[in-house]
């Protein structure tokens, strides 16, 4: 069976955002006395163990708090692996019978993945999405949220007044940011971390069809998708809707552990909802017609993976992948090129109405070189996202060291608040907010970052250029000093480097309306 906990049944059709494989993290608990923080994100089922005790009490296989002896309640903050949109969570208290907690609460926040746990308690935009909240002891208690929450990238679970809870699971739908789908390269559009879900299946006694998009390579046979043995003709099937509406070019199949019970052969069919319609996909899911041939029948072995390309590659939004006649699956990934979405056209079409002196005018707020802003004015045209921020890339490693310095001459000095005098009023805004983590620098390393800033200056002739969306004064000032030894021409190749990544970062924020 498989090593993870099922969701209940009112979640089945979520994703976990929680999950520990794709990267959640506990970054803090006021008090995990009795049992370690860490434990409500194990995969599977809480465990009892009897008579186990450790030196400060009775083994626990949760999160539990010592007994509150004052006025107030115990938190925990959790960094989700994936950004989503949430819908509902479990608070599962199993094993913990007189020592539960009587009420829970959830609050959401949207920040950078590098964020500290002291400043994320530094922030007052924490909304709350689940109140206080009766849960039962020794119970998987499914709380649905009132309404689905805002984008998350963290919670904060409150438990009332202390106590422990086994497992946290937190259940929604996957956001990832868009910029992800915007690489040159192609991308696995049916991960779950960029939004990839199972929208129907046909069987999964010994392993659900989710495990298929998890990240990596799976641990053991019961880390993947597998059905029971088939007694009466025909395939085993899942149907995969893809993160976003893509031209897939390529599947990669691992059978990975499957050994005495790999399917024979896999054959996959596909849908575009862009054409049909969301009502007649939805409508087809299911049906045994209706759906257009991707890939033959194709053989499969045990214990490896396959890589499998069609005779051409369509654009499609859902795959269905029948195995023969059975068996199981470890991974499966679908690699292709993101189509934009509607708004995401429509942004660009904006940009495509501009005069040249109103692209050169945003241009400029992008990035401080004249001549990238012209060069970009004057080939407004771009077919997708994608090729909107290549050109950029393009045209901006193109351009002489001159015009780098004047992109550079264009940002105000990290650390300090003065704009530049040739700087748009919207790139003062951006750059304002790209050095919102050194706003709050204690005094000495604001004034080390002054020092080094003006040792910069002196010995390159221009200022330190650096991304500095997420980043801390220690995290700035570390690349300061690490960058000071450079020659001058090392360090324009680092500046322009970052400068680059800079201008991408407002290019994607005003396509976003940002």
């Amino acid at each position: 069976m498989s090593s993870h906990q099922p969701p209940p049944p009112a979640f089945a059709h979520l994703v976990n955002l929680a999950d520990d494989l794709t990267g959640t993290f506990i970054l803090w608990a006021n008090d995990d006395f009795f049992a370690p923080k860490e434990n409500l994100l194990k995969p599977g089922l809480p465990e009892w163990k009897e008579g186990e005790y450790t030196d400060k009490g009775k083994w626990m296989d949760g999160w539990e708090s010592q007994r509150r002896r004052e006025p107030g309640h115990d938190t925990c903050l959790v960094r989700l692996g994936t950004p989503g949109a949430i819908t509902g969570i479990l608070a599962d208290t199993t094993h913990f019978k007189g020592n539960a907690p009587q009420e829970v609460s959830l609050e959401v926040l949207e920040a950078e993945h590098t964020a500290t746990a002291a400043q994320l308690d530094a922030r007052t935009d924490w909304v709350e999405v689940l109140p206080r909240t009766a849960v039962k002891p020794d119970f998987a208690n499914a709380l649905a949220l009132p309404k689905v929450s805002p984008r998350a990238t963290h919670v904060r679970f409150h438990i009332y007044p202390d106590g422990g809870v086994a497992r946290l699971r937190v259940y929604g739908e996957v956001l990832p940011a868009p910029r992800a789908f915007w690489s040159n390269a192609a991308v696995d559009l049916a991960s779950l971390e960029l939004g990839g879900t199972i929208a129907a299946v046909s069987d999964q006694f010994f392993g659900p069809p989710s495990n298929l998009l998890l990240p990596g390579r799976g641990v053991n046979m019961g880390d993947g998708w597998e059905t029971k043995r088939r007694r009466t003709p025909g395939s085993d099937w899942c149907v995969i809707k893809l993160g976003r509406r893509g031209v897939v070019e390529r599947l990669e199949l691992d059978t990975h552990f499957f050994k005495g019970n790999a399917p024979q052969a896999v054959r996959v069919e596909s849908l575009d909802e862009g054409t049909l319609g969301a009502a007649a996909v939805s409508a087809r899911l299911r049906a045994p017609e209706g759906w257009d041939e991707w890939l033959e029948k194709t053989p499969l072995v045990q214990h490896r993976r396959h890589v499998l390309e069609p005779a051409r590659p369509r654009t499609v939004t859902h795959l269905r992948v029948h195995i023969f006649p059975h068996g199981g699956v470890n991974r499966l990934r679908c690699f292709g090129t993101a189509l934009d979405t509607e708004a995401e056209a429509k942004a660009l079409a904006t940009w495509h109405q501009l005069s040249p002196e109103e692209a050169r005018g945003h241009a400029l707020a992008f990035n401080g070189s004249r001549r990238w802003a012209e060069g970009m004015a004057s080939a407004l045209a771009a077919g997708s996202v994608r090729e909107w921020l290549a050109a950029g890339q393009k045209r901006w490693w193109s351009l002489e060291s001159a015009d780098w310095l004047e992109a550079f001459a264009a940002h105000p000095k990290l650390g300090e608040t003065k704009a530049a005098a040739s700087q748009t009023a919207q790139s003062a805004s951006w750059s304002k907010g790209e050095q919102s983590g050194l706003a709050n620098a204690e005094a000495q390393a604001a004034e080390r970052m002054k020092a080094l800033n003006a040792q910069y200056l002196e010995k390159f002739g221009f200022i330190f250029i650096c991304f500095a969306t997420g980043k801390s004064p220690a995290d700035v000032l570390e690349q300061l000093e690490l960058r000071l030894p450079n020659t001058r021409a090392q360090e324009l190749e680092n500046a322009a480097r970052e400068q680059w990544r800079i201008t991408s970062l407002r290019m994607e924020k005003w396509l976003l309306g940002r």
